[in-house]
C-alpha cells in the first residue's frame, strides 16, 4: 500500500472541497454478461474499479458463464466519495452482485483480487456458494498501519499514491492490444483515510470469520507483490475449515495479478478451478 504516504492536503481542504454530482470514471463501468447456469461474481480492491478484474471476466465469460463484476461503493467516481463508504457498504453490494446471480443461475462461485478477496471470503462465510477465488488478498494489516491509518483520518483526510509504477505501462500495452481505449489503470491517486481505516476494519472482521468458510478454495498470490506478502495466504489456508485449499504461486507478477505479466495464468488457473468445482457430478444410482 506504500505505507506511510504522501501528504498532500490538510484537514481543512478535505473537509471543505464541495462535491459535484458523481459520474463515473472511463472504464469504471460495472461489467455483467450473461451466460450459462454457472455464475461467477468479480470483485475488485481498494480504491480501483470494475477494469481492475475486467479481463477476468471477460475471460469467464468466454467460457460460458454468466459473470457480473460491480462497481463497489465510493469506487471509481470521486475519491471523497470513498471517504463516506464503510466496509458494510462494500459488503452490501457485495451481497447484491450475489443475489443477483443467485437468482439467474443454479451455482455461484466468487472471485475477488484484494480487498475483492477478503469480501469474497465475508461472503462465503454466510451465504451459500461453490467455490471461491482468492487473488493477492492481505489477511492482516501491521499494527504500525493500523495505528498510522486511524491518526491520519483526523489529521490528514487524503494522501497521495499515485502510480508510477512499469504496471501502467503494461496495461497500457494491453488496452492496446485488444483494440480498448489506452487510458491505464482505472484507480484513484488519492487515497481516503478514513476508507483505509474501514479496509483494516474489514480485514479485523474477516479474521474472525475464516473459520466458518468450509468452500473450495483457490488462492493466488505472487512472490514478487511488494504489498500483500504471502504470509496472507499462508494464514487465509491454515485458518478457513475449508477441505479443499489450491494455491497457486505466481513467480513475476506485483500485486494486480489480474493484469500484470502472469495475468493469463491467472485467468486460466481461475477459469479451471471454475470449471472444476462446477462440473455436473456423475449420477450415482
Amino acid at each position: 500500500m506504500g505505507w506511510p504516504p504522501a501528504i498532500i492536503e490538510s484537514k481543512e481542504q478535505g473537509d471543505n472541497m464541495a462535491i459535484a454530482t458523481p459520474t463515473i470514471m472511463p472504464g469504471a463501468e460495472p461489467f455483467f454478461q450473461r451466460g450459462g447456469s454457472v455464475g461467477c461474481l468479480c470483485l475488485h480492491g481498494f480504491t480501483a474499479s470494475p477494469a481492475e478484474v475486467r479481463w477476468l471476466a471477460q475471460h469467464l465469460a468466454v467460457q460460458g458463464l454468466s459473470v457480473y463484476a460491480p462497481r463497489l461503493p465510493g469506487h471509481g467516481s470521486d475519491p471523497r466519495h470513498l471517504a463516506r463508504c464503510t466496509w458494510q457498504d462494500w459488503y452490501t453490494a457485495t451481497l447484491d452482485g450475489y443475489h443477483l446471480l443467485r437468482a439467474q443461475c443454479e451455482r455461484v462461485v466468487v472471485v475477488g483480487h484484494s480487498m475483492g478477496g477478503m469480501l469474497a471470503l465475508l461472503l462465503a462465510a454466510h451465504v451459500p456458494l461453490d467455490a471461491a477465488a482468492v487473488l493477492a488478498s492481505p489477511a492482516f494489516f501491521p499494527p504500525r498501519m493500523v495505528w498510522m491509518a486511524q491518526a491520519y483520518q483526523y489529521m490528514r483526510p487524503f494522501t497521495d499514491q499515485r502510480d508510477d509504477s512499469p504496471l501502467n505501462d503494461t496495461v497500457r500495452a494491453e488496452q492496446a492490444a485488444r483494440g480498448e481505449p489506452v487510458i491505464g489503470r482505472v484507480r484513484y491517486d488519492l487515497w481516503s483515510s478514513r476508507a483505509v481505516v474501514q479496509l483494516f476494519q474489514l480485514a479485523d472482521v474477516l479474521r474472525q470469520v475464516l473459520p466458518q468458510v468450509t468452500l473450495p478454495l483457490l488462492l493466488v498470490y505472487s512472490e514478487q507483490d511488494q504489498t500483500v506478502s504471502l504470509e496472507s495466504m499462508r494464514l487465509i489456508a491454515a485458518n478457513v475449515a475449508s477441505q479443499q485449499v489450491e494455491q497457486c504461486i505466481l513467480r513475476r507478477s506485483g500485486h494486480i495479478v489480474t493484469q500484470d505479466v502472469e495475468c493469463q495464468q491467472v485467468f486460466a488457473e481461475v477459469a479451471g478451478f471454475v470449471a472444476r468445482m462446477t462440473a455436473p457430478q456423475p449420477y450415482a444410482p
